[in-house]
């Protein structure tokens, strides 16, 4: 068996669109969007000052600003009346990105974007820190599954807390069972077990993963859920919450460098391993869905067969949770979750005067909990958020 420090590049092919959110969010009056082409373009904020500036338009763009940015009158609209040409726009644009329309229905008012993370020269690109936390699940998840039983009475006692709505005690044990599985470097007497130095954890890294040079467009997706178990049947419901993502079939380059003395404490001995873990972990939710709405969504499930991992915001609950790895079976494991949900998301009842759930998973959710498909469509084509495959890049390198 290989030991030390090893490296290994990877191909990151998008199967569907991925959305690693930046923190920034662009309202109707800090892009241009051309209704005609259904194109939103970002602006480069110190050209766009700098042009304001110089155009003498800063006193104008101030009031457009507070009179509201809407309809025909959007940005781009608004600087077309000013007398501004399209070549001198082009001249403020980092990036393009492809969208839904941004408007809901008859409303004319354009809608906030949540941008994707970016370089400096706009390529997107997906954090390490996003990739890391997928291989994460996924190696809990296979460790869990290989000692189930080990766990068995602490999926119990974590229900009874939640039952009994001792969320402390729960997110405790839940930190206990992440410490037992990966704390397991040695340490001295004087190094709590909790410590992050004695997790095995720090014998893997992984680079961010980077468009490759030129390529910066993206496209901007209207949330769209797909839910089941309601009492009027099946449904979809197209929400006001628009991503920047990186499109479908994109692919992107990133590495992992895993110690394997540290990660020979996990009992992994190779990146090949960690990646069938996640691989297991990822097809353990994608089974769940499939067996719900795998007849209304056939082609996303079939193209789901090829994928890796489910990265990125907007991939939904199941993709993130280990309650299944935990549980017995899935009912178990549903009747933890609809705990969970209604406990999680309340409401004011002004009737009963007292806070209830909000979504009504217990009554609703029959088949699945939550009972709840993350879809993106554009035009006629539909994806699950997320998807992704990993593909090796020559051969591991010893660092």
């Amino acid at each position: 068996m290989t030991t030390g420090l090893i490296c290994r590049s990877y191909e990151l092919e998008c199967i569907g669109p991925v959305h690693t959110g930046s923190g920034e969010k662009l309202r109707a009056f800090e892009y241009l969007y051309n209704s005609e082409t259904r194109e939103a373009a970002f602006l480069n904020p110190t050209k766009w000052i700098a042009f304001l500036d110089q155009r003498g338009l800063m006193e104008r763009f101030a009031t457009y600003v507070v009179r509201g940015a809407s309809g025909v009158d959007n940005l781009r609209e608004w600087l077309l009346a000013q007398g501004v040409t399209e070549e001198e726009m082009d001249a403020l644009i980092t990036r393009r990105a492809y969208a839904d329309p941004l408007t809901d229905g008859d409303k004319d008012t354009l809608n906030e974007i949540i941008c994707q993370t970016t370089l400096a020269d706009g390529r997107p690109y997906i954090p390490g820190s996003s990739i890391k936390g997928v291989l994460r699940t996924g190696i809990l998840h296979g460790l869990i599954r290989r000692s189930q039983q080990r766990f068995r009475g602490t999926f119990q006692e974590l229900h009874t807390h939640l039952k009994n709505r001792r969320r402390r005690d729960m997110d405790a044990l839940i930190r206990w069972i992440e410490t037992q599985l990966l704390h397991t470097l040695k340490r001295d007497q004087r190094t709590p077990f909790w410590n992050a130095t004695v997790s095995a954890m720090r014998g893997l890294r992984v680079s961010d993963a980077a468009c490759a040079e030129g390529e910066t467009d993206t496209v901007i997706l209207r949330k769209l859920d797909a839910t089941t178990g309601m009492e009027d049947g099946a449904q979809e419901n197209p929400i006001s919450l628009f991503r920047e993502s990186i499109p479908a079939g994109r692919r992107l380059r990133f590495s992992i460098t895993v110690d394997l003395a540290m990660l020979k404490t996990l009992g992994i001995r190779s990146i090949d391993e960690i990646i069938d873990m996640v691989r297991t972990c990822t097809a353990d939710g994608l089974r769940l869905q499939e067996k719900v709405f795998g007849r209304k969504y056939p082609v996303p499930f079939a193209t789901a067969k090829n994928a890796d991992a489910l990265l990125g915001g907007g991939t939904g609950f199941l993709s993130k949770t280990l309650v299944h790895a935990l549980a017995g079976n899935d009912k178990e494991a549903q009747d933890f979750i609809i705990d969970y949900l209604d406990q999680t998301f309340t409401e004011w009842d002004h009737l009963t005067r007292q806070r209830v759930p909000a979504h009504q998973h217990r009554t609703f959710d029959h088949a699945i909990s939550p009972r709840t498909l993350k879809l993106a469509r554009m035009e006629s084509e539909d994806w699950l958020m997320g998807l992704c495959a990993f593909r090796r890049i020559g051969n591991a390198q010893t660092v």
